[in-house]
């Protein structure tokens, strides 16, 4: 028989108990007032076993066990028993037990008939009240409160009761104020004090509710004081993530996070079981507090602490741990941990687009773009009109998707991309950032930095621009200009990788520059040389006066021809300038072969715009005067130009005119072009064609050296290059072409000729270059066809 029927259901013999032994139960109350539960039960129970209808008993038995605690066994008792003539207590108890197990509903019920019997009972009243709300019953809870605050108006109780209704259902702003009109009623209520304090720290205002709670240390327990301390740290922490209101604050609040962490755990014992989860708690904190900080090695530090401890650390401590991998460089690391997350939150978007970064910096570019556009298709599309703001997780998506095609170096469909979204949101200086970071990666710096400029008109202080801006003052060599906002940027932001590679590269290029060669040659016939052994280096000095760089170089070249072994020594120096639209060096050298005689050399680039560029060289005693006329006595004279148009990192096209003056008589004019075409793009391999043309004309052809009359020679050239390894600033590749052509020669007619040639190429930190290769040809010199293999090796080095 259920409670509520118990409640009306009174039997005949409802007054015929079995007596029981007065004093045995005496006594058991009477411990059971003194907090001795375990023994009263006993006694209780037994007696409840020997008298079954003894209804004083039995009540006594229920009472007691609430005391104590024994909620279910409390109500599972009630069940059995008459409480429609039940003592106040019994039912008081009994509402207890139903609300402590939950059974809202029929706790409501039993306040119900309970008020019939007795009538103002306050405990009831408000029983009816806490039972009704927690079984969701807030209307009529609601209803019950507003007849009770207008029978008693200047009462707290009926307040009281509105505010316990309140915060079940999270309305904390409304339990302040209702709690507030409490303390008007009754300053100081040490409750309604204590339920601001908790609202407050509810709605995340946890700065006031500390201030209220040190002001009443005694109204919180420790517990709630270490939730209190442990929660108004986590707030600074989730205000320093946000947008500071100056760009010198944007650590202010991680940096008072920290402190008060840091504070907190100082004070705690980890072995104190209560203190225990507050400890962990601002462990996990202090991981994300560290990541905003950007003190990377310290949050993947205080993460793999945890770890080792054998804590779990929640998604979020694993999410800053990622990053701070990411940042690291130990992206297989951060991979891990962004899965990690995602298992636990498969809706995580930002540890994807983390893992998208990291599938990147690993150059799994499958994965990389897979995870991406899946991230797009889950995402509403952004559209002109409503703003990037209608759903700024799709935009980030769809700025990683184009990212994926330029870090795979798919430069035109990255572009394409940028160009159609800065269409829909051209104000948005983050579109600008990206668009102009595909037109610099395109060779197009100009562009680039005009694109830079009109975005800082947008956000004068956006960080991504600015660097971008900087970066192409390098590039376009405007040195005092980048000088000036590299130094400005990492003064700024000096934990900015962005900022911090810039700075590296403002100190490699303030460095001295060692280029190097060697190369090996041999030839089955006489041209161009048997034994062929050439040596090179050249120093540049430090950059001074902006522009300018001293050098100094030495070359050295031996072979043997049929006339003998010839050897050309040359030394010398010069001034280099680099500016934004000419480049160029002028040299004095001493030159040593067949008698010693000073040469002179000016050359240079001019660059119209991104793509044209116009080079030229006058050179006296050019070094492109053919060895075995050195060692017969013969030296020449050169003046070079040319036109070259760079489409982009896809095409290029050019041509150029070389006219030698050799001092035997004989004048050489040289007319030459070129066009390359990426054919294949792929993020470790490309494929080029390139087509080569040259024709030329020779005065003399009765010269000891190579001088046919006329000329002409158009070969194709695929290309093949891969990128084996690839690790952040450090690089390793090789390549391979294949070429094949013909030659034609006046009065030898025409033969076919070709090459083979196979490198390795390694870069390590922007600093340090080296290449080595292998080149087998084929051609042909008055009629006969020669083969020839040379090995080279070129080094380039900043010192």
């Amino acid at each position: 028989m259920g409670l509520t029927a118990l409640l009306t259901f009174v039997p005949a013999s409802v007054g015929a108990t079995s007596p029981a032994p007065a004093a045995t139960q005496e006594r058991a109350v009477s411990l059971a007032r003194g907090g001795e539960f375990d023994e009263a039960l006993v006694l209780l129970g037994e007696l409840h076993r020997r008298y079954p209808d003894n209804q004083a008993v039995a009540y006594d038995y229920l009472t007691v066990l609430g005391w104590a605690g024994r909620d279910l066994e409390a109500a599972a008792l009630a069940e059995g028993l008459d409480l429609g003539r039940a003592p106040a207590y019994v039912l008081e108890a009994v509402g207890k037990a139903l609300r402590n197990t939950q059974r809202f509903h029929d706790a409501a019920v039993l306040y119900a008939r309970a008020q019939g019997r007795f009538p103002g009972h306050r405990d009831f009243i408000e029983g009816h009240v806490y039972a009704l709300a927690e079984a969701g019953y807030f209307d009529a809870a609601e209803e019950r409160i507003a007849q009770l605050r207008a029978a008693h108006p200047r009462e707290v109780w009926p307040l009281r009761l509105e505010a316990y209704v309140a915060g079940l259902r999270a309305d904390f702003p409304a339990v302040l104020a209702i709690n507030q009109r409490i303390l008007e009623l009754s300053p100081n209520d040490p409750i309604a004090l204590r339920e601001r304090i908790l609202a407050l720290e509810a709605l995340g205002a946890t700065h006031r509710a500390a201030a209220l709670a040190e002001e009443h240390p005694q109204l919180l327990s420790r517990t709630e004081w270490l939730r209190l301390n442990t929660g108004k740290a986590a707030h600074h922490v989730r205000w320093g993530s946000l947008e500071p209101p100056a760009e010198e604050l944007r650590f202010a609040e991680t940096d008072r996070a920290l402190a008060l962490i840091d504070k907190n755990l100082a004070g705690l014992d980890p072995q104190d079981p209560v203190a225990r989860p507050f400890v962990l708690q601002g462990r996990f904190d202090r991981v994300v507090a560290l990541r905003d900080r950007v003190r990377m090695a310290e949050a993947a530090a205080e993460y793999e602490s945890l770890v080792a401890e054998g804590v779990a650390p929640p998604a979020y401590a694993v999410q800053a741990a990622a990053d701070a991998s990411l940042y690291l460089r130990q992206p297989e690391k951060a991979r891990d941990l962004y899965q990690r997350v995602l298992a636990e939150e498969p809706g995580n978007f930002e540890a994807g687009l983390g893992l998208f970064y990291a599938y990147i910096e690993t150059e799994d570019f499958p994965r990389a773009y897979a995870l991406v556009d899946r991230l797009q298709a889950e995402q509403p599309v952004w559209r002109q009109g409503r703003g990037v703001g209608a759903n700024r997780e799709r935009l980030d998506a769809d700025v990683a998707a184009g990212l994926a095609r330029v870090f795979a170096d798919d430069l035109p469909e990255g572009q394409r991309r940028f160009e159609a979204m800065h269409a829909l949101a051209p104000h948005n200086p983050d579109l600008v950032r990206e668009l102009a970071n595909v037109q610099a990666a395109r060779g197009w710096p100009r562009l680039a930095q005009q694109t830079y400029a009109d975005g800082l008109r947008i956000a004068p202080r956006h960080l991504g621009l600015e660097t971008g801006h900087a970066a192409t003052r390098l590039d376009l060599r405007e040195f005092d200009e980048a000088q000036a906002e590299i130094a400005d940027l990492y003064r700024r932001y000096p934990e900015n990788l962005q900022v911090r590679r810039l700075q590296r590269l403002w100190e490699i290029h303030r460095m001295r520059e060692l280029r190097a060669f060697a190369a090996y040659a041999d030839s089955s016939g006489a041209e161009p040389a048997s034994r062929e052994l050439r040596l090179g280096s050249t120093l540049f000095s430090s950059p001074y006066l902006t522009h300018y760089r001293a050098f100094v170089g030495a070359f050295w070249s031996k072979a043997d021809f049929p006339e003998g072994r010839g050897i050309h020594q040359r030394y010398g120096g010069g001034l280099e300038y680099r500016g934004r639209d000419l480049e160029g060096t002028v040299s004095l050298s001493a030159n040593h072969s067949d008698g010693g005689q000073l040469g002179a050399a000016l050359a240079g680039t001019w660059y119209r715009d991104d793509h044209w560029s116009f080079p030229f060289a006058l050179e006296l005693f050019s070094a492109d005067t053919p060895l075995r006329a050195l060692r017969n006595g013969v030296d020449a004279d050169a003046v070079r130009l040319g036109a070259d148009y760079r489409q982009s990192e896809r095409r290029r096209l050019g041509l150029g005119v070389q006219f030698m003056d050799f001092s035997d008589g004989n004048q050489r004019a040289r007319l030459g072009g070129y066009g390359r075409q990426r054919l294949v793009t792929r993020p470790h391999y490309k494929l080029d064609g390139q087509l080569d043309l040259y024709a030329s004309t020779h005065r003399r052809s009765d010269v000891p050296y190579f001088s046919p009359e006329q000329d002409f020679s158009a070969e194709f050239t695929l290309d093949n290059d891969w990128l084996l390894y690839r690790r952040y600033s450090r690089t390793f590749g090789h390549r391979l072409a294949l070429s094949g052509g013909g030659y034609w020669q006046k009065d030898f007619g025409a033969k076919p000729v070709g090459a083979l040639l196979y490198e390795h190429n390694w870069q390590a930190d922007y600093r340090f270059s080296l290449t080595y290769g292998a080149v087998l040809s084929r051609r042909a010199y008055d009629g006969d066809g020669e083969t020839g293999v040379e090995y080279y090796l070129r080094l380039g080095w900043r010192l």
